[in-house]
């Protein structure tokens, strides 16, 4: 029986299986890159800041005065407005009238947010 040599010329055995072993490993090292990619791509799907509700920071603006103004009466919530501060940046703007002991005033909750990811960046809460 004769034994095959897969070696090219001037290449030894050694690095022809070598070759043979590799080949497969780096396609497929190349078609779970191309997955992970995809994968990416639908867990953090593109969506413009129009679309990112401001029920969705609603909440969290409230318990952020109710956490400044601990104690106090919160009357009159109500939604101001959203602002595109830069590429990188939006700001909900939410109201309250806040009733401590005998004053009132108006407190505002600013809420910003990455507009693509929807990611929160800050919480401002301030007495006006």
């Amino acid at each position: 029986m004769k034994e095959r040599n897969l070696a090219k010329p001037n290449q030894n055995i050694h690095e022809s299986e070598i070759n043979d072993i590799m080949q497969p490993k780096l396609w497929m090292l190349f078609v779970a890159g191309i997955m992970v990619l995809l994968a990416s791509l639908t867990i953090h799907p593109a969506s413009k800041a129009e679309v990112q509700p401001a029920e969705n920071w609603e909440r969290l603006a409230y318990t952020a005065l109710q956490d400044e103004y601990e104690g106090a009466t919160l009357n009159d919530y109500h939604y101001i407005g959203r602002t595109q501060v830069n590429d990188e940046q939006t700001k909900d703007v939410f109201r309250v009238t806040v009733k401590e002991g005998s004053t009132l005033f108006a407190a505002h909750a600013e809420i910003y947010f990455h507009p693509v990811t929807g990611h929160l960046i800050s919480i401002n809460v301030f007495r006006l």
